[in-house]
């Protein structure tokens, strides 16, 4: 059983008390298992994940003086990785440029029309303002989509988990990710037709479908 006196509460304490390199290398190295794991479950990268991690104890460091010793120090820092990795999404969501959706072959711009199938790519048009608005706009419906299609659209679309993964994360078999991200595309597309059809349409003339 762990005494008292070596329990991450305690080495934090002690941290706090003499803030030396040699009782923080002690801490990081206690909390650095768990805190990995913690951010995996946001991150699906192991560089990210090992970005977050080390940027949170740099955070650790520096706001040591807005801890509460009323409070347990390891949710503290689990607060802090958290908003670090979320932090690192939102940072991902704006750095979408037209050439990474190109890239990465338009995936949140699959505003798929009855002729185009799930196996088709749409190539992003020439028209950055267009390309733009209409990645936006896609992003507010999928924060609009009702459960469990919201969850399953913004990990496979905005986190961009291969489907096998966001099965093993949802504990869903591999056709239902696929049936249920079939229907919130197809939710997304009929919406933004309604919503913008004068804009659908421009994208699509501009556009070339990849069979």
């Amino acid at each position: 059983m762990q005494s008292k006196k070596n329990s991450i509460q305690a080495i934090a304490l002690d941290f706090i008390d003499k803030k030396d390199n040699k009782t923080f290398s002690v801490l990081i190295n206690r909390l650095k298992p768990g805190l990995h794991s913690f951010v995996r479950k946001f991150l699906n990268d192991s560089d990210l994940c090992n970005e977050v991690v080390s940027q949170t104890f740099v955070t650790v460091w520096e706001k040591l003086d807005q801890y509460n010793s009323k409070y347990n120090f390891s949710t503290w820092v689990y607060a802090i990785a958290k908003n670090e990795a979320l932090g690192i999404i939102r940072k991902q969501k704006r750095n979408l440029s037209h050439e990474t959706l190109t890239e990465n072959h338009s995936r949140i711009l699959k505003i798929y029309s009855p002729q185009v199938t799930m196996d088709m790519e749409v190539v992003a048009p020439s028209g950055e303002e267009l390309t733009k608005f209409l990645y936006d706009k896609t992003m507010e419906e999928i924060e609009n989509l009702k459960e469990p299609y919201k969850t399953v659209m913004r990990q496979r679309e905005v986190e961009q988990k291969q489907l096998q993964d966001i099965a093993k994360h949802l504990s869903w078999n591999l056709s239902t990710v696929k049936t249920r991200l079939r229907k919130a595309r197809k939710d997304i597309q009929e919406i933004l037709k309604k919503k913008h059809p004068e804009l659908i349409e421009s994208y699509y003339e501009k556009d070339q479908v990849i069979f």
